[in-house]
């Protein structure tokens, strides 16, 4: 014997059947394809956003980089200036002869030492000879290098007991650039 269904559970099969008959084309025919392509704008987004980091980054580091820059030409101007020009040479005797009198020292000789070129500079050495006490020679070699040229006291030579006066040989040496390494 054959049993039939309740009709109300004939009613609940046929709405099954047509919301799975409704469903599945809509499913096929808009959501798969949206899906698909929100995942595809997921994916660019993840992109777009890690080119925009390293955008971000590029300029992080060129902003700085142009700091480091400035600075870096601030110091080089510093240093050109106190650097003397091929024609400013000449006028370095008499700066170290009125550094050396100011500083209670005599003065008993100064020459200039052969120059010395370098890759992208030039050493431009001198050689005092002074007689003072000893505190003044110190005070001497601190004006030099505290100067408003670029001057460095290299070898010294001592002569003396420490009885005044005592007599000193300092080679002092200033440096420029050479133009043809800029």
């Amino acid at each position: 014997m054959a049993k039939t269904a309740s009709p109300m559970r004939e009613g609940i099969t046929k709405g099954v059947l047509f919301g799975a008959l409704i469903f599945a084309p809509v499913y096929l025919l808009f959501y798969s394809p949206q899906k698909k392509t929100l995942e595809t704008t997921r994916t660019r987004l993840n992109q777009v956003q890690g080119e925009l980091r390293n955008a971000q980054q590029v300029a992080t580091t060129r902003e700085d980089l142009r700091r480091v820059t400035e600075r870096l030409q601030a110091v080089l101007a510093f240093y050109e200036e106190r650097l003397p020009s091929e024609e400013a040479t000449a006028g370095l005797l008499e700066e170290l002869q009125s550094i050396v009198t100011a500083s209670g020292v005599t003065l008993e000789r100064l020459s200039m030492l052969p120059k010395e070129a370098r890759m992208s500079y030039e050493r431009i050495p001198f050689r005092l000879e002074v007689t003072g006490g000893y505190h003044d020679i110190a005070k001497v070699i601190n004006n030099i290098e505290r100067g408003t040229r670029f001057m460095s006291v290299g070898k010294i030579s001592v002569k003396g007991t420490g009885i005044r006066p005592i007599s000193a040989e300092l080679e002092v040496s200033t440096f420029r650039f050479l133009e043809a390494s800029r």
